[in-house]
């Protein structure tokens, strides 16, 4: 292997040290800059084989820096990096014309093969430059806007983004409810050909070939694919094939293994279907995500805490659709003004979620703990961050609140979740939750 030449654009120095050691490990040589102006000085002393770029760069966005550096080297092939996974940055990313797209925290091993994919050329969907178009960051058309930042909802944007600059059919799976229309919504309107028209049809009306054949051009959004006849699938999936026609968005609330051995789904249309294939959440993965949901479908109400903790307590069943409709019957009965309450919440909702007023899923909980330490790390200068420090902070917290549900009383504590009590008292001591009297 031919060694190759790969600039770091990182004003992290820490990280830029960590990307650096990653890409001198794939065989590859790296050279870091620390902003936008040093990265362009140095690409025009030396042109890269291909950059990694942060966004959020001192000096400029990591976006305007792709555009420039494209400008000189039209085929460089870009790795973005972002400490925000939200779906605006991840289409914008593309549409400037990055080849691939991390979100920090970065996992270095992922970071070494994605290295390697980029610089063999295949990293993701390669945009060709478009300076001239000033394609960055347009803003989401009120119809197709996703709500969300959960850890889970990051490849699902990752997916989105390679959707829009690309024209293969898309498939779209999720529970009932959890906003698959709404991608395709999104998708659409960030297309390259998103001033065509998008047609809607329901597959279980569709009785004849007739109804598929009359698509000529746009894009055409198939809700619950699988509702199609065995005989509309086969014929679906050669249309699929050809060259013409329009932009293919298929949905389906079925999984499509499950579908498959159901006989729903016939392998030749999943196949199809299958180069670009977007799994929603549930909402119940993503909770997270409610007050922003909440604030978006009661943009002048409010929700007493109370009855938001119930609300992301809840399973959710039905999910964001589910939301939207127990929020506006709660903000009818609260009144105009006035705001939602618990008693004000559906009986079912209510006693279902204080029944199950427990621990975040797994994955929520690894992201509000990221969004925590992100903003630790922010916080604290580069030289006095302690890893030891944190994970005090943490444990802190934690102790303060068992605490407050024991009575304030350490040996209640120890007792009831079987902590050696010496361990206990020595751990708050130096905590300074208690004087060394109380313990």
């Amino acid at each position: 292997m031919n060694p190759r030449q790969l600039l770091i654009v990182e004003d992290e120095h820490a990280l830029g040290k960590a990307i650096e050691f990653a890409v001198r490990r794939t065989g590859h040589l790296p050279s870091l800059a620390a902003s936008g102006a040093a990265a362009m000085a140095h690409a025009r002393k030396a042109p890269p084989d291909a950059a990694i770029i942060d966004i959020g760069l001192p000096d400029m966005s990591g976006l305007d820096l792709i555009q420039k550096l494209r400008s000189s080297n039209p085929s460089l092939a870009v790795l973005v990096v972002t400490a925000h996974g939200t779906l605006e940055h991840a289409i914008a990313a593309r549409k400037n014309g990055a080849t691939d797209y991390l979100v920090k925290p970065l996992d270095l091993k992922q970071l070494e093969s994605t290295v390697n994919a980029l610089l063999a050329g295949k990293g993701g969907t390669d945009v060709p430059s478009r300076a001239s178009e000033k394609s960055a960051a347009r803003p989401l058309e009120a119809s197709g806007e996703m709500i969300g930042s959960a850890l889970c909802l990051r490849r699902v944007f990752e997916g989105i983004s390679r959707a829009c600059i690309a024209r293969e059919p898309v498939l779209i799976t999720g529970p009932s409810g959890s906003g698959k229309a709404l991608a395709a919504q999104v998708i659409h309107a960030n297309s390259l050909a998103k001033n065509m028209p998008l047609s809607v049809l329901e597959c279980s009306s569709i009785e004849s070939e007739t109804v598929l054949d009359a698509q000529k051009e746009g894009a055409v959004l198939l809700k619950e694919v699988t509702e199609l006849t065995p005989r509309l699938q086969r014929h679906l999936a050669e249309a699929l094939g050809k060259e013409s026609g329009p932009r293919w968005l298929a949905t389906s609330s079925l999984s499509p293994s499950d579908a498959m051995r159901q006989g729903s789904l016939r392998p030749e249309l999943y196949y199809a279907l299958s180069a670009l294939h977007l799994e929603l959440p549930s909402l119940q993965q993503r909770t997270s995500d409610i007050p922003a949901l909440t604030a978006h479908f009661l943009p002048d109400g409010e929700v007493a805490p109370a009855a938001m903790s119930l609300l992301q307590a809840y399973d959710w069943p039905g999910n964001i659709r589910e939301l939207k409709h127990v929020l506006g019957l709660a903000s009818a009965l609260a009144g105009k003004g006035k705001p939602v309450l618990p008693c004000h919440l559906p009986p079912h909702l209510a006693e279902s979620a204080g029944r199950k007023l427990g621990p975040l899923a797994p994955a929520e909980m690894q992201a509000v703990l990221g969004r925590w330490l992100d903003g630790c790390l922010e916080a604290i200068p580069e030289d006095e961050r302690n890893y030891d420090q944190l994970l005090d902070q943490l444990e802190g917290m934690v102790l303060q609140h068992l605490l407050g549900r024991f009575e304030d009383r350490p040996t209640y504590l120890a007792n009831a979740l079987r902590m050696n009590r010496t361990t206990l008292r020595q751990k708050l001591r130096r905590l300074g939750l208690v004087e060394s009297d109380e313990a």
